[in-house]
């Protein structure tokens, strides 16, 4: 009798797997409009730039790297060192504003060998190669104080200060060398980025108001500047207007979004242009808001119904989380967008009081489409943020469209359309961001997967807005005495004109 051999099939070796799936940052691709309009009207801070002691250190390290012609890698290492050197510093004070990276250097304390954490690669400060000037670049050469020539950091248009330069040079100096130790944290505890009254604060101070010695010349500046300089202007006026909101973000929307300041205020009606742009993405925002809450909505249901369902099912979830009335009735029910004498009203944030529903962001969403109908000009302009003058997908426009098309529809038709509109604009963005491989490996960026007219997602969206950047201008406004808590300060009110 023979022997039995049993085997396992592991499948063919040329069947490896086609294709990967990655979750995306911007499912819907709905986000653009504001992202752009806010890159327009905050030049030189980003969503991840909000210490102002690292636009100093980058503006000293490119003075000193043009006067000692140091090449690219030169530049990277003593950036790399400079920037591990900051957060030592940082963590040696405690600071309450915590330096970038500072986390990562506490983890390590006691394990790691001090000049490693500078190296590239595991076991530093930061995985990536140029560390948090990833971040602060871009910000950087558009405040003019760091220009780039093949990779190696050089002056931009705006000459380093002495004082600037004297407050880093200990630190350069000694990156040059070598790395700093951590017993030697101390050595740089007034460049921790909590300290103030530093030599920093008035040279940086001046590049965001665009001011030389306490007074602005517009032929002194160019167009960035300008325009950061009148957001700081608009910003810090709603402030002023608006002392009891819970933030400046909150300060700008009511001022400037909703009412009627920006006619009858001498300064926001001085920068009326900028403060009108401001108007329209303010008021757009909301709008993205409800979008992204309803795809995350929708990806969580498909996630709870044991992560498959059908384009039906998606129906009958919607269909059962929305009132049983007639689009029109629901319309009828809406806050009205002006107030009596035709300025915004706060009627995104009116529908949004205390609740968090389907219900709530449809009314976002129609309460935008009759936006883009009322606003006009520059407010409007920036509201639309079309390119070449075409709408896009899901824009207010493509609701208003499909409000129009549901008239005489129940509101659940209305929203099983959105879910259908959804569901094909995710699909357009997943494969418009495709990536192929050198091995022809396809990586599709999605959390949600269709197959065979079923719905798929093991991970769920997150809901949270994107950002106006509005958070990092007033962090670093306050770090520059611009701001003291909820309050401008005289600093402010004399270099930026507001009244006192």
């Amino acid at each position: 009798m023979g022997s039995t051999v049993s085997s396992e099939v592991q499948g063919p070796n040329w069947a490896e797997p086609g294709l990967d799936l990655r979750g995306g940052r911007y499912p819907l691709g709905v986000e653009s409009p504001v992202l752009g309009m806010v890159a327009t009207l905050v030049p030189g801070v980003s969503t991840l730039s909000r210490i102002a002691r690292y636009y100093a250190l980058y503006w000293a390290l490119a003075d000193a790297a043009g006067r000692r012609h140091l090449d690219a890698d030169a530049c990277l290492m003593i950036l790399r060192r400079a920037e591990v050197g900051l957060a030592l510093a940082s963590r040696e004070a405690g600071d309450d504003l915590a330096a970038h990276g500072v986390d990562r250097v506490a983890t390590l304390a006691g394990t790691a060998d001090a000049a490693t954490l500078a190296e590239v690669g595991r076991g530093s400060y930061s995985p990536r190669t140029w560390g948090f000037w990833s971040q602060y670049g871009g910000p950087s050469q558009t405040l003019g104080i760091v220009e780039v020539d093949s990779a190696a950091l050089r002056p931009g248009r705006h000459e380093c200060p002495a004082a600037v330069r004297t407050m880093f040079e200990p630190l350069l100096s000694r990156v040059a060398q070598r790395p700093v130790d951590w017993n030697e944290a101390g050595d740089f505890a007034d460049l921790a980025v909590d300290v103030t009254e530093t030599a920093d604060v008035g040279p940086l101070r001046d590049l965001f108001t665009a001011t030389n010695g306490g007074v602005h010349n517009p032929a002194d500046w160019f167009g960035n500047d300008h325009t950061r300089r009148a957001t700081l202007r608009i910003l810090a006026r709603s402030v002023q207007l608006q002392p009891s909101s819970v933030s400046s973000e909150a300060a700008l929307r009511g001022a400037v979004a909703y009412g009627s300041y920006v006619d009858s205020d001498s300064v926001l009606s001085a920068e009326r242009d900028r403060a009108l742009a401001w108007r329209g993405v303010l008021l757009r925002h909301h709008s993205i808001g409800a979008w992204r809450r309803l795809w995350a909505r929708l990806v969580g249901h498909v996630v709870d119904g044991d992560g498959s369902l059908t384009r039906e099912d998606l129906h009958d979830w919607i269909s059962g989380s929305v009132d049983g009335v007639t689009l029109q009735g629901f319309q009828a029910q809406l806050p009205p967008i002006c107030d009596e004498d035709g300025n915004p009203a706060p009627a995104e944030e009116s529908a949004r009081a205390g609740k968090d529903s389907v219900d709530s962001d449809l009314a976002i969403l129609l309460l935008g489409a009759a936006r883009g109908a009322q606003l006009q000009g520059r407010a409007g302009q920036a509201f639309l943020s079309r390119s070449g003058g075409r709408g896009q997908f899901l824009d207010p426009s493509w609701v208003a469209y499909q409000a129009r098309e549901h008239r005489d529809s129940q509101l659940a038709e209305f929203a099983r359309a959105i879910v259908d509109d959804m569901l094909a604009q995710s699909r357009r963005v997943a494969l418009r961001k495709l990536q192929v491989g050198k091995t022809g490996k396809m990586t599709l960026f999605t959390k949600l997967q269709e197959r065979n007219g079923r719905y798929f997602a093991t991970q769920r969206e997150g809901d949270g807005n994107v950002g106006l950047r509005i958070f990092q201008l007033t962090a670093i406004a306050k770090q520059l005495d611009l701001f003291n808590g909820a309050r401008v300060t005289a600093v402010a009110q004399e270099l930026l004109g507001l009244p006192a």
